[in-house]
């Protein structure tokens, strides 16, 4: 056969490897990376929807972006999640540990605690008063001491006040981290709004 593969209707096709689809230029594809990290935790849904439209112009097939397209998605879903908590306040779960009367669970989820080799698998807990982490060994934060939260992709960030220490947690989902920082995000701020009312020394601005 002369190296060839004889086929129906006495039709000869030489016989060579398949070649993979072409993919994106890597300059297109890291300046739409660059654009996304650039858009931070704080982007907007108009801005997430630009992004989308940017693969479009950059000439990227969805099969070259799909973790970051998965990313947009995540975050325009917790935008909305984070909306329906402005009008209809944070949802209630009821745990079986016992906890104070006044101190009310909002979200729950399986998560890593820690960093690489110390890694402690556990749960998440995030209610009206506190950031519990419930392990092999407990942990409990009051949210006046949370001063910010972060999202990198499935994991969580918290940073204290006063120390640079960090408490990182790496949920099982995106999808779970995203909700988990919009939930963290309402209860850290709304404690700190508390907790400047509260103040003997504070005066409205009127």
């Amino acid at each position: 056969m002369n190296g060839q593969i004889q086929y129906a209707h006495d039709r000869a096709m030489t016989s060579e490897p398949t070649r993979a689809p072409a993919s994106a230029p890597s300059s297109q594809l890291e300046t739409f990376r660059h654009e996304l990290r650039t858009l931070g935790n704080q982007a907007t849904r108009a801005e997430l929807q630009r992004l989308v439209e940017r693969t479009r112009e950059l000439g990227l097939r969805e099969e070259d972006v799909l973790e970051e397209l998965d990313e947009i998605r995540t975050s325009i879903e917790a935008i909305d999640f984070a909306e329906r908590i402005a009008r209809e306040g944070l949802p209630v779960i009821t745990l079986l540990n016992p906890r104070p009367p006044d101190d009310r669970c909002h979200f729950v989820t399986p998560v890593r605690f820690g960093r690489r080799r110390n890694d402690q698998i556990g749960h998440l807990e995030l209610t009206s008063g506190w950031v519990t982490f419930r392990g092999a060994l407990d942990l409990s934060v009051v949210w006046t001491e949370v001063a910010g939260v972060e999202r990198d992709g499935r994991e969580i960030a918290l940073s204290l006040v006063d120390s640079r220490r960090v408490l990182r947690f790496r949920c099982h989902a995106l999808e779970e981290a995203a909700r988990a920082a919009v939930v963290a995000r309402h209860l850290a701020c709304g404690t700190a709004s508390q907790a400047v009312d509260s103040h003997p020394g504070y005066q409205p601005a009127l």
